[in-house]
């Protein structure tokens, strides 16, 4: 008996060559040149094609015939605005001069296509252009659209920034150096899943920004946010954000209790945290102090079951108060819980944490 993968069903070839271009996202092209069977597979498999990068040195043809060929399937879009300057940069390839406003048009002719974009350019005016020139004025029924993530080299300055364009079927967010004051104006009504990152040497947000946030995102499941916070006393201590259904909580942040002391979440099952700047002096009684009156905060709002419960980068040894939060949650509850609390260094955190 012949063994050779042409040997193989068609459709487990198919797929087998679906998984190649999720990692690859020009595995239909490649795969297609090996031999007839390849390429028949891959010209007869429209899932293969479902994603679409666009980098330095792509033309205006790749969208058209990706689009083509998926067929009626939805189609996962990463561009790479970074190094691509004004439009019309030299490349090296056939199409020596590509048109960015080009590419944006042909992605405006299937916008009900893309169910993901991943979106990198070295400003946040770029970033603003790009989605305006692709979804400014596409009504929501023609927008299939649910994950987006926004990746700014550069953090914006002072001047004016240009508005996003409302993209209201956005479920999960994820932005990395993007002013928080302009994120309202994509309509964050449906929006599930939110992450904050900003590199530790740009400005550091306020707390004030990350509220203002939440509180256009009334459907909210998960918030993670990894920055550096901006000094709290230039915020209202007593205006706390009421979040009804976020049930995870990632935070990777200095100024930790600036943050947990203006949230007030019900329903709580997972809460991760991580203090930048653990090693200060009485930063675990804080910490403790911090998470008594979040708790205390989530009894009085509804019934919280907090089942999931991590610290890092704060040392343990002394802290009486952390201790009695985390023990009174861990008895309080008839639900199995996992609570940890590491540190490198610090063997007091492995011992308690056992003890739990």
């Amino acid at each position: 008996m012949e063994n050779t993968i042409s040997t193989l069903p068609h459709e487990l070839l198919g797929e087998v060559f679906k998984q190649c271009a999720s990692i690859c996202s020009d595995a239909p092209i490649v795969l297609g040149a090996v031999s007839r069977l390849f390429r028949h597979i891959v010209y007869t498999t429209p899932p293969v094609w479902t994603h679409l990068k666009l980098d330095v040195g792509i033309g205006s043809r790749k969208p058209t015939l990706w689009f083509s060929m998926s067929k009626a399937c939805n189609v996962d879009v990463q561009i790479d605005m970074a190094r691509m300057g004004r439009p019309g940069y030299r490349t090296d390839v056939s199409e020596t001069v590509v048109d960015v406003s080009t590419v944006l048009a042909t992605l405006r002719l299937y916008t009900h296509r893309v169910a993901s974009l991943y979106l990198r350019t070295d400003t946040q005016v770029q970033a603003c252009a790009a989605l305006a020139a692709v979804y400014s004025d596409i009504p929501p029924t023609c927008i299939a659209l649910r994950s987006l993530h926004l990746k700014v080299a550069k953090a914006s300055g002072s001047d004016p920034l240009p508005t996003f364009p409302a993209i209201p079927t956005i479920t999960d967010l994820e932005i990395t150096n993007v002013a928080l004051f302009a994120l309202p104006n994509l309509n964050l009504d449906n929006l599930r899943n939110l992450r904050i990152v900003q590199p530790l040497l740009s400005t550091p947000i306020a707390v004030d920004d990350v509220l203002n946030i939440v509180r256009f995102a009334p459907c909210l499941q998960q918030l993670a946010v990894e920055a550096r916070i901006a000094d709290p006393t230039a915020t209202t201590r007593d205006n706390t954000s009421f979040m009804p259904q976020l049930g995870e909580l990632y935070l990777r942040v200095n100024n930790l209790v600036a943050l947990l002391d203006r949230f007030v979440i019900p329903a709580l099952r997972v809460l991760h945290l991580r203090d930048l700047d653990g090693k200060r002096a009485n930063a675990s009684e804080e910490i403790g102090a911090a998470l008594h009156r979040l708790l205390a905060r989530t009894e009085l709002k509804g019934n919280s079951e907090l089942r999931v419960f991590e610290l890092a980068g704060i040392k343990l040894e002394g802290s009486n108060l952390l201790r009695q939060n985390i023990d009174s949650q861990s008895t309080s509850r008839e639900t199995s819980k996992t609570f940890r609390c590491w540190k490198t260094g610090f063997t007091d955190a492995a011992n308690w944490a056992n003890n739990i």
